[in-house]
């Protein structure tokens, strides 16, 4: 089980044996002879299979928020597989790409609701609260979640270029005007140095490499 979140084994297996079954139709014609199935049947069936035997998998991964990035990266994987195999893309449902796409768009909220969220609302704190995760100043507990938020995903891997580009764009989008809109907000706040907003944008932007 890839513990960074990256593409499962069983992807590129899974999609591997449908290409090779596709091109050897005259066997699958005999299988399929007799039944209620068809081509495009099976392979969508398969598929759906694939899919769920990785929300099982995903169940073993020791953070929710890894668990998204695990399910993003193999979504993302079976889409490629599929559009750029004519055999396999072909037999597919109108709209069985764009649902994957809007998927993945749910994997990506997910994650930020889970990781992010919470070190973003340390903004919101008040010194002073009886609550004790805010006693500290809310720019400190912000700064220590955020350190721990990058720490903890150091490990975490998005192997799609593009795929990385835009999970790094939406939790800078998440976290960084939230930091600037306080730092407006707050103009008596001495900021460290090197915990400026660039600054986290440049941390934020070495995320999931593994």
């Amino acid at each position: 089980m890839p513990q960074g979140g990256e593409e499962h084994p069983s992807v590129g297996f899974w999609m591997g044996y449908l290409r090779c079954m596709l091109r050897n139709r005259v066997p699958l014609y005999f299988v399929l002879a007799g039944g209620d199935q068809d081509e495009a049947s099976l392979v969508t069936e398969l598929i759906s299979c694939l899919e769920a035997a990785l929300e099982d998998k995903s169940a073993a991964l020791a953070f929710p928020g890894l668990r998204q990035v695990f399910m993003l990266n193999n979504t993302s994987a079976i889409v490629r597989c599929a559009v750029r195999s004519d055999a396999i893309g072909m037999l597919l449902p109108p709209g069985w790409a764009g649902a994957r796409e809007e998927r993945m768009e749910g994997y990506i909220r997910d994650y930020l609701r889970v990781s992010w969220a919470p070190v973003v609302s340390r903004l919101g704190g008040k010194p002073g609260a009886m609550n004790a995760l805010r006693r500290r100043h809310p720019l400190s507990a912000f700064h220590s979640a955020f350190q721990n938020a990058c720490s903890m995903q150091t490990g975490w891997k998005v192997p799609s270029p593009v795929l990385r580009g835009d999970l790094r764009m939406a939790v800078s989008e998440t976290v960084v005007p939230a930091y600037r809109r306080y730092l407006d907000s707050h103009p008596e706040v001495n900021v460290p140095a090197g915990r400026g907003a660039e600054e986290l944008r440049r941390h934020l932007s070495e995320l999931f490499e593994g």
